[in-house]
C-alpha cells in the first residue's frame, strides 16, 4: 500500500508537472502571437507613415513645380565653408523667419558645430560637401587626396546626420586654376570622375564675393541683386565662415527682393540639373 501511494503522488506530481509546462507553453504561444499581432500593426504603421509621407513630398513637390512655371526665375542660395558657431546659427535663424530653404558646403567641424548640421538637416535645407580639408596644395595634390577629401566630409556629415550627401562643391570651384600649380589638368579629369562616382557637383552663377572684395552688407546685396536673371536657375556664393557679418545683414534684404521680384528660393537636391563652370585647369 505505501509503494501504490507513493506511485500515486509521483502520478500527480508529473501530470502536475505536464500541465504546468503545457499552460507555459501555452501562455509563451499567447504572448508570442501577441508580440506578432504587434510587430504586424507596427510595420502596417509604418508603411501606412510612409505612403502618406511619399504623398505629401509628391504634393508638395507638385506645389513647387507650378511655383516655379510661374516664376521669374529660381534662386539657390549657397554657403560655403561653415558651419561657424557666430554666423551660422544667425543665418538660421533668418531663413526660419523667411520659410526658406538654403544649401550649405559644410567644411570639416568640431563636435560642438556638429549641432548646427543636425539643425541645418532638421531645419530641411541641403547639407552639401566642400572638403574636410580646405587646403589646396593638400586637395589638388592629386586626384586621389581629393576624393579622400570629399569621402572623409561626407563620413562626417553621415555620422552627424545619419544621411549620406552626394552633393559637392569643389574648393575655387571647377573653373579655378589654383590646382594647376599643384597638378596640371586635374579639374579636367576631376569633374568627370565625380560625376561617374555618383557625386553632382554645383559652381555658381552669382557672386555676393562676401569672401572678396564686398567690404559691407550692401556690397553684398548689390552683387546678389545685380547678378539675378530671370528665366534660369541662380545659384548664389555665399559664406558662412566666422565673423562674415556683412552677410547676414545682407540675407533678409536679399531673399526680401527676390520674393518682391517673382522668384522662388529652393536648396539644391540630387534631382537639381548641375550649374558648373567652364574647366580651366
Amino acid at each position: 500500500m505505501i509503494i501504490l501511494g507513493i506511485i500515486i503522488i509521483l502520478l500527480i506530481l508529473l501530470f502536475g508537472v505536464i500541465i504546468k509546462v503545457n499552460r507555459d507553453k501555452l501562455e509563451k504561444n499567447k504572448i508570442n502571437e501577441q508580440l506578432a499581432e504587434q510587430e504586424r500593426q507596427a510595420e502596417e504603421q509604418r508603411i501606412l507613415k510612409q505612403q502618406e509621407q511619399k504623398q505629401k513630398e509628391e504634393e508638395e513637390r507638385a506645389r513647387e513645380k507650378q511655383e516655379e512655371e510661374n516664376a521669374k526665375g529660381i534662386i539657390y542660395l549657397t554657403f560655403d565653408d561653415g558651419p561657424s558657431s557666430d554666423i551660422t546659427p544667425q543665418i538660421l535663424d533668418i531663413l526660419e523667419q523667411k520659410n526658406i530653404k538654403a544649401t550649405f558646403f559644410v567644411v570639416h567641424y568640431n563636435e560642438k558645430n556638429a549641432e548646427l548640421v543636425k539643425k541645418e538637416v532638421e531645419k530641411g535645407h541641403t547639407v552639401g560637401l566642400h572638403g574636410y580639408s580646405h587646403s589646396y596644395s593638400e586637395v589638388y595634390s592629386s586626384q586621389e587626396s581629393c576624393m579622400e577629401n570629399f569621402k572623409k566630409i561626407q563620413d562626417q556629415v553621415y555620422q552627424t546626420t545619419g544621411k549620406k550627401s552626394n552633393i559637392i562643391r569643389f574648393l575655387g570651384g571647377s573653373s579655378n586654376t589654383v590646382s594647376k600649380k599643384y597638378s596640371e589638368g586635374i579639374m579636367t579629369e576631376l569633374t568627370r570622375r565625380v560625376v561617374e562616382e555618383g557625386y553632382r557637383y554645383f559652381d555658381w552663377n552669382v557672386d555676393s564675393d562676401d569672401a572678396g572684395c564686398a567690404k559691407n552688407k550692401d556690397d553684398v546685396y548689390n552683387n546678389v541683386i545685380t547678378g539675378l536673371k530671370e528665366n534660369r536657375k541662380n545659384v548664389v556664393l555665399m559664406h558662412d565662415f566666422s565673423n562674415n557679418q556683412k552677410t547676414v545683414d545682407a540675407l533678409s534684404a536679399i531673399i526680401d527682393y527676390g520674393l518682391e521680384n517673382g522668384y522662388v528660393f529652393r536648396k539644391i537636391t540630387e534631382e537639381t540639373p548641375m550649374v558648373t563652370h567652364k574647366i580651366y585647369n
